[in-house]
């Protein structure tokens, strides 16, 4: 239905960095090729005190107790928002670890940023496919387009449709944007 025509400006394959003991409150994954980045609307957001405006945003969160390090919290919140499931085990985000390639990652304050490619969402897509079912796809998705296109978000869905978005977009929340700026650095 649709192909990304986006120049390949995917970074490198380096290895997973050694941890350290750094103190971090969240993680997330960017998925980014080119020029656009995938994005989904965050329903439920408080942008101003008193009110919940949905806003474009990336994929991750707050680190759980569970977690062993913030590529673990990367891994597990990416799953929770993109496919609406609550419990992912270790051993999925242990095998995710192993077969997702680590391309770089940036800190943000006290977030740090793993940024992918869209042929590794891909990869990402077909190891999740053998490891649960989503209640927001009645098939799971093995690409890009059916990622996005097959989603039926449920009202308590944190994150709502997904979209593929310029990296240079006045409407994408702050974190979102200075997170897509430093990736582009």
């Amino acid at each position: 239905m649709f192909a990304c025509v986006c120049s390949p400006k995917t970074a490198p394959l380096i290895p997973y960095p050694s941890i350290s003991a750094e103190p971090y409150q969240g993680a997330g994954i960017l998925f980014l090729e080119g020029p656009v980045a995938l994005a989904g609307i965050q329903k439920h957001r408080q942008v101003l005190k008193g009110s919940v405006e949905p806003r474009l945003s990336g994929f991750g969160g707050r680190k759980e107790a569970q977690d062993i390090d913030w590529i673990h919290t990367a891994f597990r919140e990416t799953i929770e928002e993109l496919f609406g499931i609550e419990d992912v085990s270790v051993s999925l985000v242990q095998l995710l670890r192993a077969k997702v390639p680590y391309r770089a990652s940036f800190k943000a304050g006290e977030y740090w940023v793993l940024q992918s490619s869209f042929e590794d969402l891909k990869t990402l897509l077909t190891l999740v496919a053998k490891h649960i079912q989503s209640p927001l796809y009645s098939k799971m998705p093995l690409t890009l387009e059916e990622l996005i296109t097959r989603r039926s978000p449920q009202s308590i869905s944190e994150i709502g449709a997904l979209a593929l978005i310029p990296v240079s977009s006045p409407y994408v929340d702050v974190n979102f944007s200075e997170d897509l700026r430093k990736a582009m650095a």
